[in-house]
Parts: structure tokens; sequence; C-alpha cells
């Protein structure tokens, strides 16, 4: 179905001040988001996070000096970021479409950034943002999508939770990884509790989607899988607790870390954000 990104836009402004409020396993997600940006780090100078929000990843990698291109739908997710960053010199920051970066050439960025709804909240348009990103990847693209793995059981739980059964949306995430507010009538029914009393269009990806969609734009892939499953797994009092406790934190993320490469690649993922992740550069 169509994505109508005016309402997205102003979707997204509803949701900017609770932006980098970290609930649940979101915390987990994005500190290994960070461990795998350090190690790509090498020889990056110049930097495009797209669906930067209010500035998470870009503000503190253009503290550290490198010269980043903040894009974002959101005004409101802007003027936030805005306001973080002190008029920091090196950061740029600029209202875009993940669907449509045209107004940058080819290859412009050592290190691309797409994570979390500047590729899964464009619904069908998903793979229009991915490539987007592929092409302007010099050196090393990271990004994040939904997990249909994990996406699967939490439309199972919010269905029978909220309408007592299992509704057509449930088959649509589990066959296609999709999701659209208006696919049926009855989808209000799992919404009602959300921003706004909607849910934005979905598309969640299947490792070896995501790995085909790369790979198809000329990339190579270098990592895909889930991205703190291990998380998921122990639940969300497992990880707050974990939280309070600096030593044991460092050593839990470490281990979620390991169980992501060495026991379960392809794994579900967390909960909360975007819980598959790939890795490529341009061939």
């Amino acid at each position: 179905m169509d994505i109508d990104f005016q309402i997205e836009r102003e979707w997204w402004n509803l949701k900017a001040d609770r932006e980098e409020r970290d609930t649940g396993d979101e915390s987990v997600n994005r500190a290994l988001r960070w461990r795998e940006i350090e190690r790509n780090l090498a020889g990056v100078r110049t930097v495009l996070d797209i669906g930067a929000a209010t500035g998470a990843f870009s503000i503190p990698l253009a503290r550290r000096g490198l010269e980043v291109t903040h894009v974002d739908l959101s005004p409101a997710m802007l003027d936030l970021a805005r306001q973080k960053a002190d008029d920091l010199p090196n950061l740029h920051i600029v209202e875009g479409n993940s669907t449509d970066l045209r107004a940058f050439p080819d290859r412009s960025f050592d290190l691309v950034l797409n994570m979390d709804g500047a590729i899964s909240f464009c619904g069908s348009r998903a793979i229009d943002a991915i490539n987007e990103a592929c092409r302007l990847t010099a050196r090393k693209l990271i990004l994040t999508v939904s997990h249909r793995a994990c996406m699967i059981p939490v439309f199972i739980g919010s269905s029978i939770s909220d309408a007592g059964k299992l509704l057509p949306a449930v088959q649509s995430m589990f066959n296609n990884g999709q999701w659209h507010q208006d696919e049926f009538p009855i989808n209000a029914e799992l919404t009602k509790r959300n921003t706004g009393g909607r849910f934005a269009p979905l598309k969640a990806f299947l490792p070896g989607d995501l790995k085909a969609v790369l790979e198809q734009a000329g990339m190579r892939v270098l990592r895909v899988g889930g991205l703190g499953s291990l998380a998921y797994l122990c639940g969300a009092d497992v990880v707050r607790k974990a939280a309070a406790n600096a030593d044991v934190w460092n050593e839990f993320l470490n281990l979620c870390d390991r169980f992501d490469a060495e026991i379960l690649p392809d794994g579900p993922g967390t909960q909360d954000r975007a819980g598959l992740i790939a890795v490529a550069e341009p061939i």
C-alpha cells in the first residue's frame, strides 16, 4: 500500500520528545549499535546518519571531529537535535526522506548509518530506503531494520490481548513482514494506545531477505543477523536489573555481543527498536 509521508512526518513529530527514552531492551540495542559503529570507524572522515532523529549517534560522532550530515523526516526531531548540538560547525542538519536522497551524489560518505525507523517505517518503500543508503556509501554501511521473527510474536500478543483473537494483520506480518494501518478496518483495534492512535507502515525482514536486497544493490555483506537476541530471551526485568550495576551491565553487554556472533547469529534481536543489523561495503 502507498505511503503518505506527510502523515508519517506528523506521527514522528508526536514521538520526538520520547525518541531517546530507552525502555525494555532498547538500551541493549543502542549499546550494541554503538559497538558496531566503533568497529567500523577506521579511515572514516564523513558520516551520513539517515533517520538521525534527535542526534543520539550523529552528535557524539560530530563531537569526535567527524564531518556528519544528519538527515531526518521530522521537523520536531530536527529542532531537538539542533538544541542538543550547540552549533557544532561540522554537523549539518537536513530535513529529508530516506527513500529519496538525490540531493547527495553517489558514494558521498565514508560511513552511512540508517537505523531504526528510516527503513522499517517506510513500509512498502523500505527497499527504496535501503537502495539509497547503499548508493551513498563509499566505505561502510550499517543499518538496522525490524526483524520479522521478533515482530510475529509481538503482533500475535497484541492481537490476542487487544482483540481476543488473531486478526488478519498477524497473517500479513507472518507471510510477508508487512503492516499498514489501513489494510484492514479492524487494525484500529491494535493501535488505540499507540502514538496518535495509529502505527506507521512497517516492513520487517528476515536475515536472508535483507542480505539479498543488499547484494542486489551491489554491496558485499559483512554481517547480517539478530542484534541483542540474548536480551530478548532474558526479558526486560533482567535487563533492568543488569543496568543497575555498571560492572554487571558491561559484562552483560559483552555476552549479548558474543551471543549474536557465536550462539544465535540468526536470532530475533531485541523486542524494542530494530533487532536485525547488517554491515556492508560496496563491491
